[in-house]
């Protein structure tokens, strides 16, 4: 049923988490990936379990944001690079400098992501709202003052920087321009749809704190 597979995924997720931790030992930057990975679709589903319960699925951990296995195509893509790249030596003159680089950047998106998910709560869904619930309000405070979409800033730079962390220069450049891509889709359907909810309040919060993803606002 489906409690069962939702054990099971948070089982396989921190099976993937301990594997990380243990093997930091050797080469740090596959293990590091794999418990960024982890850590960033468990705190997805905790997120909707703490305030989206009875919409609670599988959906909630995020483990296919794109359709076509379009997610999978892209952690294996970004598996079998580091091997490329590990395999005929080529980064490894620069390897503590894109585990620094990479680690730090990836956790600061994670955190980022993380304090946005929290700090709008309920007012944050998976999907974009078409329809303003009595309980939605426009969330300004705390990482929203800073930039208006921080849950999408910090999902953009964990991503591209799980990458740096690998040395992957390839996947580097096609994550950055997927996921760009994803959001240049949805950033400015929701904001339409936060402007026919909250009209002048969302234009003039729009007009005094930036997207935060360039080339994308059309607010």
């Amino acid at each position: 049923d489906s409690l069962t597979t939702l054990c099971f995924i948070c089982f396989a997720l921190g099976g993937v988490m301990g594997f990380g931790g243990e093997a930091l030992h050797g080469h740090p930057q596959l293990p590091l990936f794999f418990v960024l990975v982890a850590l960033f679709h468990l705190t997805e589903f905790s997120f909707c379990a703490l305030f989206h319960e009875k919409e609670i699925e599988f959906r909630g951990f995020m483990l296919t944001p794109v359709p076509a296995a379009g997610y999978s195509i892209a952690i294996i893509a970004a598996i079998l690079e580091f091997w490329l790249w590990h395999a005929v030596g080529m980064l490894r003159t620069f390897q503590f400098a894109f585990v620094l680089l990479g680690g730090v950047l990836a956790f600061g998106g994670w955190g980022l992501r993380t304090a946005a998910l929290f700090t709008a709560q309920s007012n944050f869904t998976h999907i974009v709202a078409c329809h303003k619930e009595s309980s939605h309000r426009l969330v300004t405070q705390g990482v929203y003052s800073l930039c208006r979409h921080p849950g999408y800033v910090g999902w953009f730079l964990w991503s591209v920087s799980t990458q740096i962390l690998l040395g992957n220069i390839f996947c580097f450049f096609a994550y950055a321009f997927v996921s760009w891509r994803f959001f240049a889709g949805r950033i400015p359907h929701e904001e339409q749809m936060l402007i026919r909810f909250f009209g002048d309040e969302y234009l003039d919060y729009a007009s005094r704190v930036p997207c935060g993803i360039p080339w994308i606002s059309e607010v």
